[in-house]
């Protein structure tokens, strides 16, 4: 276990390491709890953030699957703003661990995954943002067809100069967003973080909309 120094300022502040705050992905006004055990010992872990519940993502499906299991009335309304919630803190949840990957170098860059390098893609960055994807991102993308790789393609091109040109997730913590793409009939989403300060953005899930939906709803 590593240990950390700190020193109280004046009024009682702590200024926790860099290296600290860089791995639980701590941003100005986070909130933090000071535990302190029997043996006289403080623990300090993450306070619940200000997660508010997922706005215009999934709603459709998730009343789908609420009324498919009998719910109605303000069962229905108690239960959908539960789900909303959840889903919320479980995007949170994989920023917070996408970023930590990236900073134990477990994330590449998105055109070294081998299912674009299959198809013969050598990509020059063209903008300023470093887009990067971890290990559940690459497994996200070998199950994918060619055209629908090839759709991914012009979207990270898109990240690399302007993320922001994409639809926002109003909920989660952290700036999250989400890429919509049709390859056939089928809908595709590209749900990713950006970490602005380091211009980094990070691919959390891709695939087909009901098939993200499902894997987050896995997550426990």
């Amino acid at each position: 276990m590593e240990t950390y120094r700190v020193k109280v300022g004046t009024e009682g502040e702590l200024v926790l390491p860099i290296q600290l705050r860089e791995l639980f992905g701590l941003v100005e006004e986070d909130t933090l709890d000071l535990c302190v055990g029997s043996e006289g010992k403080v623990f300090v872990r993450t306070a619940e953030r200000s997660v508010r519940p997922l706005s215009d993502f999934f709603e459709d499906l998730i009343v789908s699957d609420l009324l498919a299991k009998g719910c109605s009335g303000d069962c229905l309304k108690n239960k959908l703003l539960e789900r909303k919630l959840k889903l919320s803190t479980i995007l949170d949840r994989m920023s917070e661990e996408a970023y930590r990957a990236h900073k134990n170098g477990q994330a590449i860059k998105c055109w070294e995954a081998q299912a674009l390098t299959s198809l013969g893609i050598e990509n020059v960055p063209k903008g300023t943002y470093d887009v990067r994807i971890t290990t559940s991102g690459i497994h996200d993308l070998v199950v994918l067809r060619k055209e629908e790789l090839k759709e991914i393609i012009s979207v990270f091109e898109s990240l690399e100069q302007d993320p922001c040109v994409f639809k926002k997730l109003r909920g989660p913590y952290y700036e999250t967003y989400r890429a919509s793409f049709r390859c056939g009939t089928k809908e595709c989403r590209v749900v990713y973080t950006i970490f602005e300060p380091e211009k980094l953005i990070v691919i959390l899930t891709v695939g087909a909309r009901k098939s993200i939906y499902d894997r987050l709803n896995g997550i426990a």
